[in-house]
């Protein structure tokens, strides 16, 4: 009778991990952050590249929701929230044959969506798109002309040429380094202009696109 009794309440006691671990639920969150190289060219109203450009060092941090597909699929969607800091470095001649270092830096809510692919339980490919909303934007540009410097700073919110939505496409691959923690690649480009050409004489700026290499943790 006293082994009976025992064995009900053991039972009792284990039935929320039981159900649990049966129903388990299909989505689960996590958190990452890294390091953003950004690459933006500068064109003038024609369409007409100049200069050269550089890659920028930045970071982003957000979390994540990743969806499993049914039992055994080898897919499964996610969707991210992300602060991203874009760094901007572009060269080039002005009217006047001045010499102009600019460095660019966007502050950006970035919202991908992408379908995972597992080849193996530790390592998926990842191909998706993004809505990205450019929330502020600042240049400084320094101008050198016959050996003297100026420097001047331009804030793209202020002045209203900063466009508020862009899209953008992304194909990256992320690898499980144990259990939860994963460290993640991504290569972003983003369609359109970053800011608005107010006349004839603006250039034209395009976020081009960003490599992000960071570290996160699924829960």
């Amino acid at each position: 009778m006293i082994m009976k009794k025992l064995s009900a309440l053991l039972l009792l006691a284990s039935a929320p991990a039981m159900i649990f671990a049966q129903g388990r639920s299909p989505i689960r969150f996590g958190l990452k952050a890294g390091g953003n190289l950004s690459h933006m060219t500068i064109s003038d109203n024609n369409g007409n590249a100049y200069g050269s450009a550089s890659f920028g060092l930045g970071y982003y941090a957000g979390g994540l929701m990743e969806i499993s597909g049914p039992a055994g699929s080898k897919f499964k969607g996610q969707v991210e929230a992300l602060y991203n800091r874009h760094n901007y470095k572009n060269n080039y001649l002005s009217i006047g044959s001045a010499s102009i270092d600019q460095t660019t830096k966007l502050d950006q809510i970035s919202v991908p969506v992408m379908i995972k692919y597992f080849v193996i339980p530790s390592l998926s490919f990842n191909l998706g798109a993004a809505v990205n909303f450019n929330i502020a934007g600042k240049a400084k540009v320094e101008s050198t002309f016959e050996n003297v410097t100026t420097t001047s700073t331009t804030d793209f919110k202020d002045n209203d040429y900063l466009q508020t939505v862009q899209v953008g496409a992304l194909a990256g691959v992320t690898y499980y380094v144990y259990k939860g923690l994963f460290v993640d690649g991504r290569y972003n480009y983003t369609f359109g202009k970053m800011l608005d050409q107010k006349n004839n004489t603006d250039p034209a700026y395009k976020n081009a696109s960003a490599i992000q290499l960071g570290v996160g943790y699924k829960f």
